[in-house]
């Protein structure tokens, strides 16, 4: 919850021109989705960030990766849209949007003109509604992802901190890398994403900061039309992390010009 608050204040604060204060709307959708606002009619935009709790937390045993690969793939086409056709509506509307997974979350960020708002809600209410998964663009990123998951296994700093994320945390998610193993990813099906986003974007467990161009009432509104279809989650959060490790110090050989130390408390 700091880390989404944080990311919502600093969204608030670089979209908003400086001043003594920032006025802060609560603002409640006609559906029941809850959102923070700083309305700025100077500025043509508005900034939309999203944050579904929940995360790679909720990979099932023996999938871990699964949510990192679907994130990755919202964005490669939606609805009718393929994913070069996806990227060539969002371009033209001079729209951005960028997803993201950690542990704990989800995060969505979009930004669009004021003129182009509700093209461009519409095209992000189908990323995240109904993405494609098409089987191209499915090998596509996971080619990505086992590429970055390949370095990562012979980069020192990555090294150190596998290293220790296993040691504490042992077979809790925090244990392991979001980004999952070779082995997991490539086993990875379009079922397994499918169920992935089904149980990873849900209304439930919905945060949202919004600044710009949008007064209160507008923005309600399209909370609705954007996230409103969006299923109730379908299982439970992960529990707490229990840090395992009660002090000492471990070594993991690895040859390289210089060393890497990770120092946990």
């Amino acid at each position: 919850m700091t880390r989404i608050f944080l990311a919502l204040v600093a969204t608030i604060m670089l979209a908003a021109p400086l001043r003594a204060a920032v006025d802060i709307q609560e603002v409640t959708s006609p559906g029941g989705i809850n959102a923070w606002l700083v309305e700025e009619s100077s500025i043509p935009f508005v900034a939309l960030e999203i944050r579904f709790e929940g995360g790679a937390a909720l990979d099932p045993t023996g999938k871990r990766g699964v949510t990192n690969l679907m994130t990755a793939l919202i964005e490669e086409g939606a609805g009718d849209l393929d994913a070069r056709a996806f990227a060539a509506a969002r371009d033209a509307m001079a729209a951005s949007y960028s997803f993201d997974v950690w542990n704990d979350t989800l995060s969505v960020s979009a930004r669009f003109l004021t003129e182009n708002r509700d093209e461009a809600v519409e095209l992000l209410r189908q990323a995240l509604v109904t993405p494609r998964f098409d089987d191209d663009a499915i090998e596509r990123v996971r080619s990505q992802v086992l590429s970055v998951i390949r370095s990562e296994a012979t980069d020192p700093n990555d090294i150190a901190s596998a290293a220790f994320n296993a040691t504490v945390f042992g077979d809790d998610p925090y244990g392991s890398d979001t980004d999952g193993t070779l082995e997991t990813v490539g086993a990875l099906t379009r079922d397994d994403i499918v169920a992935a986003h089904r149980s990873a974007l849900v209304r439930d467990r919905i945060y949202v900061g919004a600044s710009g161009d949008i007064p209160a009432a507008e923005l309600g509104a399209l909370l609705d039309t954007l996230l409103g279809a969006l299923p109730e989650s379908d299982r439970p959060l992960a529990a707490d992390a229990a840090p395992m490790i009660e002090g000492g110090v471990d070594v993991v050989a690895f040859t390289t010009p210089q060393s890497v130390a990770i120092f946990g408390h």
